[in-house]
């Protein structure tokens, strides 16, 4: 099972908590305020009052155990900016952090994370696209039985192509989409030739639990 570490209990890092732990997925929360902490304890596998600014704190979590990091530290940049540099420093598999500007996402990006997200921006981008655009999601078949899922690709899949995987034999899943999130940028209906880098996400499609499956 995949397991996601939680830092910053604001609304936004509170919400993926809760939706994480809904999903099955073991997640531990952390925030440096207890009443926080006291909120969520009963919506995630492991609740920690802790500063995680603090570098031994950090070295005592086992950083290397977690699958992602979520950073979202709210109004306080300089403590998201230490704490993505510490994680990054000891050897974290993937770190996502909330970003309040570009220019913040950017340092981010700059110190060590994966991947930066400003909510506000990305909302604001969703909406407009669902005015001026048909949603693509309403004109796919899906049941109850299947999916649509983005995967971080397994480190046994990275440098490999997708005739390599072979996921359609192995899974049961076909990939549909691959986003660079580097970039941004998606690559619809990518070819067998396509070679998985660890800046990869997959957009799979197929039944829950092959999905599951994969993310192991």
């Amino acid at each position: 099972m995949s397991e996601f570490a939680v830092i910053g209990l604001g609304n936004f890092g509170a919400m993926v908590v809760r939706k994480l732990f809904e999903h099955g997925v073991k997640v531990t929360a952390i925030d440096n305020n207890k009443v926080r902490i006291q909120d969520l304890q009963d919506h995630c596998h492991q609740a920690i009052y802790a500063d995680a600014t603090d570098r031994r704190f950090l070295e005592n979590l086992e950083v290397d155990k977690f699958d992602t990091f979520i950073v979202s530290t709210g109004d306080n940049e300089h403590a998201s900016i230490l704490i993505t540099l510490h994680l990054k420093e000891m050897g974290a598999k993937r770190i996502v952090v909330k970003a309040n500007s570009v220019d913040h996402s950017k340092i981010i990006l700059a110190v060590g994370a994966d991947e930066a997200i400003i909510p506000e921006e990305e909302a604001a981008i969703k909406l407009a696209k669902s005015l001026a655009q048909p949603n693509l999601l309403d004109f796919l078949p899906l049941t109850e039985e299947y999916s649509i899922a983005e995967l971080a690709p397994p480190a046994d899949f990275q440098g490999s192509t997708l005739v390599e995987l072979d996921l359609r034999a192995k899974y049961h899943i076909e990939v549909i989409a691959i986003k660079d999130v580097l970039t941004g940028e998606f690559k619809f209906i990518p070819g067998g030739s396509f070679k998985i880098k660890d800046t990869d996400i997959l957009v799979v499609l197929g039944k829950q639990e092959d999905i599951e499956r994969i993310r192991g």
